[in-house]
């Protein structure tokens, strides 16, 4: 898609926003937001209120935009003593107080610092605005569907409207045809009637023809004076046989066209009818193109984990490597750790949660330092999968020291909650028929409606999606698409993320695909990236621009050259 090329114009010098006319603009007054002239900072900084402000280098004001600014507190002015500055707030009345107010009627409250109260309350604004922008976001989302819908159903529509012009020109077609049969035999049927006739009236004019004749005949020689003429003529007519003139009746059928009244008042069993059914669900075009690969020096990227776009942590379980690198141009190690890593999530602030393998401890890796030490511990059980969510919690899939994919009584498959200090507040197991909800819950994530996603390893190399409620109630399961799985290939996801509008991205990696599915669980799309040449995807994260990095399984068991993709997506 072409981006129109923005037209240049030369930009006004922006005046003095105080004196409004001077332009050689120097200054910025940081508490009042203000930038002005030589003359009036002078000004500015001799005015009672404004004497305290801090003035800045409009150049350096401008340079220090992206640096987190400073909160000024003493410059409120009280509400009731107008030439007093707030220097408290009195939480026992909830609102600012000068000195004055303090030693009016608010001695004995509970007073506290403006700074801690502002920061307290910029806290709760940060929290209040991460759910606007949740909600935003599901709006978003259902803004998407809405259009979806609405395209999806004028097809519906029309498709429909098509199906009845159809069935009404087939019967048309099929009324003419038919109607054109009946014409054709009721001109057959008078034809035999007309033949009839016609026989019947070449019959009779003989008939009458011979009998006029002989009565003629007759009236002559009784009207002649020679008995002669009367003896021969008796003779020879009496010998004649006198023609018949009695007539075979014409027959008493024949065709004629009865409507058939009884089928008109059961129309919809000849042409159809309007019955219920499901409305057509919208399915998005995806579009997964690679922009960048990378070669590391490992069999595999068992898990990636990106922390910035130019940094990131991968692992590999099988030579117990644990590396932060630095991604450019090239990949980089920068840290190497000598550590098992089972799975991985990234904390609110950018340390990683670890679990090992063979090991019933969660652990904390402090990415500043690089120390690592346990955060909790669920022995006698261990962890496999792990992920912190967007609310801050710890969301683990447990089971028993030693377990597999093979299923026992002693067996404890389940996934919990726990808080970020440790404690547990939810744990999963069996469903509301007392049965397992899983065989081995191997990855952990979850989406915007705050569902828990599970990847369940069903056996050694198959698997599937299980999406929960926080009630503990599947909403829907994922075993993979009969077009590219078979009892050959079974459905291995190893990986799986949930994106910011609620499409669930899953790699195959032994049919080299990735399985794209909304948050309802239907399959958006199912892409054999061989094509791009990826192969053997194995682990996915997402970075703070929304693409999507893939760490693959090595093509060659004895060369260690396992790929990182860097993948761009569009819905």
């Amino acid at each position: 898609m072409a981006f129109s090329q923005s037209i240049r114009r030369a930009q006004i010098p922006k005046p003095c926003e105080l004196c409004e006319t001077d332009t050689n603009i120097k200054w910025k007054c940081v508490q009042c937001n203000t930038l002005m002239c030589e003359n009036c900072k002078k000004i500015h900084l001799k005015v009672q209120t404004s004497i305290k402000h801090d003035i800045v280098d409009v150049k350096s004001s401008e340079a220090k935009k992206e640096i987190e600014h400073t909160i000024i507190t003493d410059n409120i002015p009280c509400q009731i003593h107008k030439r007093k500055l707030n220097c408290m707030f009195c939480r026992t009345c909830d609102y600012l107080v000068c000195p004055e107010c303090i030693t009016a009627s608010h001695k004995k409250h509970d007073l506290d610092s403006t700074d801690t109260v502002c920061n307290e309350r910029r806290e709760k604004l940060k929290e209040l605005e991460s759910k606007f922008s949740e909600k935003f976001t599901l709006c978003e989302i259902e803004d998407s569907k809405v259009k979806d819908f609405k395209i999806k159903y004028n097809k519906f529509f029309d498709e429909s409207i098509q199906k009845i012009n159809h069935q009404e020109q087939l019967i048309k077609d099929e009324v003419s045809k038919y109607s054109q049969e009946l014409r054709e035999q009721l001109d057959s049927e008078k034809q035999r009637i007309e033949k009839s006739i016609t026989e019947k009236e070449k019959h009779t004019k003989e008939v009458k023809e011979t009998l006029l004749n002989n009565q003629t005949n007759i009236q002559d020689i009784l009207e002649s004076n020679q008995a002669e003429q009367v003896f021969n003529a008796y003779s020879e007519i009496r010998k004649k046989e006198i023609p018949d003139a009695s007539f075979k009746t014409f027959s008493e059928e024949t065709k004629d066209f009865i409507p058939t009244k009884e089928s008109l008042k059961n129309i919809t069993n000849l042409f159809g009818s309007l019955q219920k059914t499901k409305l057509p669900k919208g399915l998005p075009q995806v579009n997964l193109d690679v922009i960048k690969s990378y070669t590391t020096d490992l069999y595999m990227v068992h898990r990636v984990l990106i922390m910035d776009n130019k940094t990131a942590w991968i692992s590999n379980y099988n030579t117990s490597t644990l590396r932060k690198t630095n991604i450019n141009d090239t990949i980089k190690t920068v840290k190497d750790l000598s550590i098992k890593v089972c799975d991985m999530s990234l904390t609110d602030n950018n340390d990683v949660l670890l679990s090992l393998f063979d090991s019933s401890g969660v652990s904390l890796l402090t990415t500043k330092t690089g120390e690592i030490k346990t955060f909790l511990s669920v022995s006698p059980l261990v962890p496999c999968g792990i992920h912190v969510t967007k609310h801050n919690e710890i969301i683990l899939g447990i089971m028993e020291e030693g377990g597999t994919s093979n299923l026992t009584d002693k067996s404890c498959r389940k996934v919990i909650i726990f808080g970020m200090d440790g404690k547990e507040k939810q744990s999963y197991e069996y469903d509301k028929h007392k049965q397992r909800l899983f065989t081995l819950p191997y990855r952990i994530a979850s989406n915007v409606n705050n569902d828990i996603l599970v990847i369940d390893k069903t056996s050694y190399a198959k698997g599937r999606v299980v999406v929960l409620d926080r009630e503990g109630q599947v909403k829907w399961t994922y075993q993979g698409n009969p077009k590219v799985n078979s009892k050959g290939k079974p459905f291995y996801p190893t990986d799986f993320l949930s994106t910011s509008v609620g499409h669930v991205i899953v790699p195959d990696v032994n049919n080299h695909a990735l399985h794209v599915l909304s948050g309802e669980g239907d399959l958006l799309i199912c892409k054999v990236m061989t094509d791009q040449s990826i192969i053997y995807p194995f682990s996915l994260n997402i970075d703070t621009k929304g693409q999507l990095w893939m760490g693959c399984h090595s093509a060659n068991k004895q060369k260690p050259d396992a790929k990182l993709h860097v993948v761009k997506m569009s819905f």
